[in-house]
């Protein structure tokens, strides 16, 4: 009896993946036959009216290349080999197949016949697999093929650079420390690891010599890392959303109940197109590119809703349960609405980029320390401020006026931030700041980007999109690829600069004891270097890092440490909470469904919360999160008062 089965057709891929990846008789299904019909037509369409026809059969057959085994008529062209183990592993007469069936009455669900469901020959005997005595001490015990997760390693090994050799030398070395052969893995050749090596060596971006006929031929060969696709109109400018499979099961892992952040702007000096980056944060809170956007312009506003929802349809095609937590923008001029119909989730700012820019060029435009120390703990405090509800772009107006023979850096910040403080005031006190942590990961992963992706001797190759579509798809995602695999350091002989990984900052810093720091007055000395304003996320530190603008593992670490000690006040991100939960309790009669579910939720979040911290001290990991112990117990005082 044929059995059955409802698969949404757009997860027929991995239906048949699943199937292969049987236990007891591991496999791989190919196409054996195809139909298709279109989908618009004059007459009347049947009840079962199929569109597509798919025939899948298991690798090892339907021929069967053994001794005395039947190959069909149009396949009698094969000419046995004089090796025994080549054909004969593969071709060996299994009947397992099934049919999928793509209904005109219902496109988007697929129905699955298995006609066959047993690996078994015409005999009715195993043929291959572990069942089968005679695939003993073969190939036939293993599936045809590697495994998707061993041959994206070797890929992007090869990408960075990894030698043959090498690879083929650690992964023996890995077999023999098993004990021997296992899986289909374990059988891994040399001969397959040269031929990616040539493959990728000979292979070229330039598809076309005119740049978008080029980005053209590559959509139409790559449409499993396109997710949205739009050409050069009258009305619409070019823009291109790649997602590799890798990608979307990153999205996927870490997305769901999670943040989502975007890196709104990447390589808009240096490249034809800039990028916009969606990263999630993995379990070490540090950014994995779960999606790259290509466009000359970013500005219209339908855009992005258009590529955001497809987006949203394609994770939600895999994972139908898939729901994000929150949604980090670090640009007040996107579309806020298109991210909160699209997502169903609150939207979060984040500031690294502001403060980055200014503390990048404080360093730069002024040489005095306690000059740059002044003006950076100004400006933090009037965000500070904006973000609690009183200020105002008078604020700035009043720090211009007082940091006036500062004119170096007074004329920068008047020439291109004040013009822009409007929009930033308005997002500030209207949408919760982003945790430090947070900024500090996005703020990692611009760097790196940059140090990968921008480090061409051929300068005018940056104005070809096409080398930027096809970098971004192999050499980008094998090194962010490759800082997930556990096994990286096998190969840390080979490391680059493009492959620096570690930590971020905020993780940094809780690698630093606390007997590293010492209080100089209104300084504090942490590793040999000295942090101005210390506690403050505008801290000023005159190590290499620091000077270049970035949060350095120095300023992190005194914040935890001032926070651990109770000696600084908590972030502005773990007010705007407070201050959240406060307005709630406040809620009239009238709402008190609302007031009800507000204060359940937030029993239920201060209970994970204590059981994390207890499991954090269990294991000795103090990472300064003692702040939001002490905040909400003054949250529940405050919380009495009202």
């Amino acid at each position: 009896m044929d059995r059955l089965a409802l698969v949404p057709f757009a997860r027929v891929d991995d239906f048949v993946r699943g199937e292969s990846n049987n236990k007891d008789c591991p496999t791989r299904f190919h196409v054996e036959a195809r139909r298709r019909r279109s989908a618009k037509t004059d007459s009347k369409p049947k009840v079962d009216g199929i569109l597509e026809y798919i025939l899948y059969w298991c690798s090892f057959g339907p021929d069967d290349h053994r001794k005395g085994g039947v190959v069909r008529p149009s396949r009698s062209t094969y000419i046995p080999k004089k090796k025994s183990a080549g054909r004969p592993n593969t071709k060996r007469g299994c009947t397992c197949h099934f049919i999928v069936k793509r209904l005109i009455a219902e496109p988007s669900v697929a129905l699955v016949i298995y006609n066959q469901d047993k690996h078994l020959d015409k005999k009715g005997l195993p043929c291959h697999g572990p069942q089968d005595t005679k695939a003993i001490g073969t190939r036939a015990m293993y599936a045809p093929f590697i495994s998707e997760d061993l041959r994206l390693r070797v890929l992007s090994l090869l990408h960075v650079g990894i030698p043959v050799e090498t690879i083929m030398q650690r992964h023996n070395e890995s077999v023999e420390k098993q004990g021997g052969v296992s899986n289909r893995d374990d059988l891994l050749t040399h001969r397959y690891v040269r031929i990616q090596e040539r493959n990728i060596r000979r292979a070229s971006c330039e598809l076309d010599e005119d740049d978008d006929v080029s980005i053209g031929l590559w959509v139409e060969s790559h449409q499993n890392h396109v997710f949205f696709y739009e050409d050069f109109s009258d009305n619409d400018p070019f823009l291109l959303g790649i997602q590799t499979e890798w990608q979307l099961q990153q999205m996927i892992r870490f997305g769901s109940g999670r943040l989502l952040a975007l890196d709104s702007r990447f390589g808009t000096n240096k490249l034809k197109y800039p990028i916009q980056s969606l990263v999630v944060f993995n379990s070490e809170n540090k950014a994995i590119p779960v999606a790259w956007i290509i466009s000359p312009s970013f500005s219209t506003s339908g855009d992005t809703h258009r590529w955001m929802r497809a987006l949203f349809n394609r994770v939600r095609t895999k994972d139908p349960t898939w729901k994000l937590a929150g949604f980090i923008i670090d640009n007040p001029l996107l579309d806020i609405l298109a991210i909160r119909e699209v997502f169903q989730c609150s939207v979060l700012i984040c500031f690294w980029r502001v403060r980055h820019a200014w503390h990048k060029n404080i360093m730069k435009r002024c040489s005095n320390m306690e000059t740059r120390a002044k003006l950076s703990k100004a400006l933090g405090q009037i965000v500070k401020d904006i973000c609690k509800g009183f200020g105002a772009i008078d604020s700035f107006d009043k720090f211009m006026e007082d940091n006036v023979n500062c004119r170096c850096f007074m004329d920068y910040f008047k020439a291109v931030w004040y013009p822009r403080m409007g929009s930033w005031i308005t997002a500030l006190k209207t949408l919760p700041l982003a945790s430090q942590e947070s900024s500090a990961a996005l703020e990692f992963y611009h760097n790196q980007l940059k140090i990968r992706l921008l480090n061409e001797n051929d300068y005018d190759i940056n104005q070809r999109a096409d080398w930027l579509i096809n970098k971004l798809g192999t050499k980008i995602q094998a090194y962010f690829w490759l800082d997930e695999y556990e096994g990286k350091d096998d190969f840390s002989r080979y490391w680059k600069d493009e492959w620096a990984s570690g930590l971020t900052a905020w993780r940094k810093a809780r690698t630093i004891p606390n007997a590293d720091i010492i209080t100089e007055g209104e300084r504090v000395k942490v590793v040999d270097h000295v942090v101005w304003n210390p506690g403050s996320e505008y801290a000023i530190c005159d190590c290499d890092w620091g000077e270049k603008g970035n949060l350095c593992e120095h300023v992190c670490k005194v914040i935890q440490h001032f926070r651990e000690k109770g000696l600084g006040l908590p972030s502005v991100s773990l007010l705007q909470y407070n201050q959240g939960l406060i307005n709630m309790l406040k809620c009239p009669p009238a709402n008190s469904f609302i007031r009800d579910h507000a204060v359940s939720l937030a029993v239920w979040v201060n209970e994970q919360l204590s059981a994390q911290f207890g499991k954090s001290r269990r294991n000795g990991d103090s990472d300064g999160r003692d702040e939001m112990v002490n905040s909400c117990t003054r949250m529940e005082v405050d919380a009495e008062l009202c």
